[in-house]
């Protein structure tokens, strides 16, 4: 049976862009967002302005919806343990629980033999300069907390032992952290794969990523790599959904190393920055593919449309005087698409709005947009 109304958890961009989607497709969403103007208030949605783990908030996703999911990956879980069994979560519980601790990520790519860089974990408590002599991990490396932090938060990167060691005590006592050996790479890149209630799988092509300060800057469709890299990226990430066992979507985000290995480095239990592009590129989106499976809806897998890149538009661009005129200049040009998010505050580093083109000129095209917008 067909569900005709869907819950979501957080009311940023991404929510905005599914709810779009769906309402479009004439279903019914709920979101809950605790702040009073977020991004998905700009949609024909129903906002609930309640905490995430208000029951009287949760209730009324249970009473009205037919299926939740979320937009971020720091949903308190206890928020997820009142709804389970109530209602239909998608991803599941166990699935954003991965995402939310590194150590666990790590170990279960492991488990699915699926290679990642070399890391430790860390607290104050353990001996740092022992354990690291033992795991025989590289220098340099990335100190992260092993929850929460996104967009390069809470990560140190750090070249020798000296200021691994001056760093660690400095860190939080009562935070556990992973160690982890920074990986030289000749791309980064995503898989973005979905598995509906059939166990029917929905991929898109690889897409390369370019990052500036530990944020994402540049997505490029697909991604500059060769068809067997291409095809082992899909069949790993393919054999990792069916472990874990999606239902839902996911982003897999991936390094190919100087010898051509591919190594997982995170995931997103969600639709993706990297994936914006797919709104122009492809004959369905990620936002699309989400809200089908989540409306248990029939449809055909992603086809390529177009080559394209995608340049996200950060709040320091909004410190510029002639913003506005930038952008409606933008807006103007032929196969340019702005997408704004509507967030009330433009903040340094905040996510704020994103541009895909459609371009046969990847490399030409990166530099003018990069001119206009940096």
């Amino acid at each position: 049976m067909k569900k005709k109304s869907v819950g979501i958890l957080g009311g940023g961009q991404l929510c905005q862009m599914l709810a779009e989607y769906l309402v479009k497709d004439n279903k019914t969403v709920f979101f809950i967002d605790p702040s009073p103007s977020p991004p998905a208030k700009t949609t024909k949605s129903i906002h609930i302005q309640k905490d995430y783990e208000d029951t009287n908030a949760l209730d009324l996703l249970i009473d009205n919806c037919d299926v939740i999911t979320y937009e971020f990956e720091n949903i308190p879980l206890k928020c997820l343990d009142y709804l389970d069994g109530k209602i239909q979560i998608l991803p599941s519980k166990f699935i954003l629980s991965i995402s939310q601790n590194r150590l666990n990520e790590k170990n279960n790519f492991i488990k699915c033999n699926i290679n990642t860089p070399k890391f430790i974990s860390y607290s104050k408590k353990s001996d740092l300069k022992k354990e690291l002599k033992n795991s025989k991990i590289k220098l340099p490396v990335i100190i992260k907390t092993n929850t929460l932090g996104y967009d390069g938060k809470g990560q140190y990167h750090l070249d020798s032992i000296d200021k691994i060691i001056k760093t660690s005590k400095k860190l939080d006592s009562k935070t556990n952290y992973i160690i982890e050996e920074k990986i030289k790479f000749k791309k980064e890149f995503s898989v973005i794969i979905g598995r509906n209630n059939l166990k029917e799988i929905f991929y898109f092509d690889p897409i390369e990523n370019i990052h500036k300060n530990g944020i994402l800057d540049i997505s490029i469709s697909p991604a500059r790599l060769n068809p067997y890299i291409k095809k082992s990226a899909i069949d790993l990430a393919k054999n990792f959904i069916k472990n874990i066992n999606l239902t839902g979507i996911v982003a897999i985000e991936m390094f190919l190393d100087e010898k051509n290995n591919i190594l997982f480095n995170e995931i997103a239990p969600r639709p993706h920055n990297s994936g914006h592009l797919t709104r122009e590129a492809y004959s369905i989106s990620q936002f699309g593919v989400l809200g089908n499976i989540l409306t248990d809806k029939k449809f055909e897998s992603p086809k390529i449309k177009n080559q394209a890149i995608m340049k996200n538009i950060l709040g320091d661009f909004f410190e510029k005087q002639d913003n506005e005129k930038i952008i409606k200049e933008i807006s103007n040009l032929p196969n340019h698409f702005v997408k704004l998010y509507n967030k009330e505050q433009a903040k340094p580093g905040r996510k704020m709005g994103h541009i895909t083109i459609i371009t046969d000129d990847i490399e030409n095209s990166i530099v003018k947009i990069n001119e206009l917008i940096d």
